[in-house]
């Protein structure tokens, strides 16, 4: 019977699927901001760009609600992701309905406000990008910016597994992982210092500014 993974191993897993996310929220953003050669083709490809831009920022939010879990982070990243809804407070609706489309193009949809007529309507600001739909908006370069915010939480939060506390509570000090499965350099050396250290390493070098 496989054991659960230890906290440092869960964390550390998270960190590097959020961080996987930011490389593709910055990768969307540029997308957004470019030209590229069959726009006039596909004049709907920036509209397809944040469909996959609002993907990654569901799966960044979801790496981090997983980095919450473990118990002396919960406090720290469970406000980062409050003010992360906060700064971009129609993002999960856009990301609700694009992902149950299927059932808002039959009026099935949980949030009965979005008729069907309405999937197929939006406009585009070239300011951000900035798209408008479902009458909602999001900003493409402040998106980014709520993103790094969230992803700098994550790497600041380390020190509670480092030093055992987190912010409300005393916690008994998490040790390093040694979920062998997991990718990037060794943390079984138990120095605290180290660990940290071996952390940043996960966090890929040339990272998003």
């Amino acid at each position: 019977m496989n054991s659960k993974p230890s906290a440092a191993a869960t964390y550390e897993r998270a960190r590097r699927l959020a961080n996987v996310a930011l490389w593709s929220i910055e990768l969307q953003c540029r997308r957004l901001e470019s030209v590229e050669p069959w726009d006039t083709v596909f004049v709907l490809r920036r509209w397809a760009d944040f469909d996959f831009f609002i993907v990654a920022f569901t799966r960044l939010r979801r790496a981090v609600r997983l980095a919450s879990e473990v118990p002396q982070l919960h406090a720290s990243l469970d406000a980062a992701l409050a003010h992360f809804d906060r700064t971009l407070p129609d993002l999960k609706k856009m990301r609700d309905v694009a992902e149950h489309v299927d059932d808002y193009a039959l009026d099935e949809g949980r949030k009965k406000a979005v008729r069907r007529q309405s999937l197929e309507v939006s406009t585009m600001e070239t300011e951000g990008p900035t798209l408008y739909w479902l009458e909602s908006k999001l900003n493409a370069r402040e998106a980014c910016q709520a993103s790094q915010a969230l992803f700098a939480a994550v790497k600041k939060a380390s020190r509670f597994l480092v030093n055992g506390r987190s912010p409300k509570a005393g916690r008994t000090p998490a040790q390093p992982s040694r979920d062998t499965r997991a990718s990037g350099p060794s943390t079984r050396s138990g120095n605290p210092s180290c660990y940290h250290c071996s952390l940043r390493t996960f966090d890929m070098k040339a990272g998003p500014p």
